[in-house]
């Protein structure tokens, strides 16, 4: 065993070809004298930085490496790699590229708070980027990320978020429960056939006061009878919505022959 390492460490110092199946040895020693040889290519060492069975050590030396400390390529096989010291990856986060960044906050290798980070880092960038930048990130990131996209309320970049399969159930609940959200937003909700077709959205919908008037009475129609009585009862439904439940509610008893 220590003769085959002795080996390796003597090919670790040799040229690329010899270094190609080096480059996934497991062994620290093999891998930082590696990183010092002047013959590692920049697609190799992205692989040393890619590996997630490595020491961390390693992977901090690596990114402060004179050769590698301004590789993109290195920089962002870092910051995705969980193995990587969160240390290096805040502070190499603010050198890529957003749609990256964007890439980032949905790798869920990647611890929750590292996530969180980026995304600020993001949030951050929002108001100075280009429309069609906002609308080709609205594609790709988490849905924190479209959280602050729609809060923005440009009507090209809501209509890209709303569509996104990262978008939560939850997350538009909480959007149409936003005090300052811009009317057309609700409007926009309210006129999406996915989620205006979520039960908890619609109840959502009919407690707002943005909601149009058409859409809630469409919705009225859907929900349960006892949904709508415990609606008519709550203090926040607004008193134009309370009219179209209690016609909704006396349509119901007419039909069931109750009145």
């Amino acid at each position: 065993m220590g003769s085959d390492l002795s080996k390796d460490l003597k090919l670790a110092s040799a040229a690329e070809e010899e270094l190609k199946p080096l480059v996934y040895h497991k062994s620290p020693e093999v891998i930082a004298v590696i990183i010092n040889n002047k013959n590692l290519t920049e697609d190799l060492a992205t692989i040393i930085a890619g590996r997630r069975n490595i020491d961390s050590g390693i992977l901090e030396s690596l990114s402060h490496h004179v050769r590698w400390k301004d590789s993109y390529k290195v920089r962002l096989a870092l910051c995705k790699n969980p193995k990587t010291p969160q240390k290096i990856t805040f502070s190499l986060i603010k050198f890529l590229r957003v749609f990256d960044l964007a890439d980032l906050t949905r790798n869920n290798a990647l611890p929750v708070n590292v996530r969180v980070k980026i995304e600020g880092e993001i949030s951050k960038k929002i108001p100075a980027m280009a429309l069609g930048v906002k609308i080709t990130l609205a594609k790709r990131a988490s849905s924190n990320v479209l959280m602050k996209l729609i809060e923005e309320g440009l009507r090209e970049v809501v209509a890209v978020c709303l569509d996104s399969p990262y978008m939560t159930e939850g997350d538009i609940y909480k959007i149409i429960s936003m005090k300052k959200i811009s009317l057309h937003i609700i409007r926009m909700i309210a006129e999406h056939p996915k989620w205006s077709a979520r039960y908890q959205i619609i109840w959502a919908l009919i407690i707002n006061k943005h909601a149009p008037l058409v859409a809630v009475v469409k919705f009225l129609k859907d929900m349960k009878t006892t949904d709508l009585k415990e609606l008519y009862a709550a203090p926040d439904v607004p008193s134009s919505t309370k009219l179209q439940i209690y016609r909704e509610l006396l349509e119901r008893e007419e039909s069931n022959g109750s009145v």
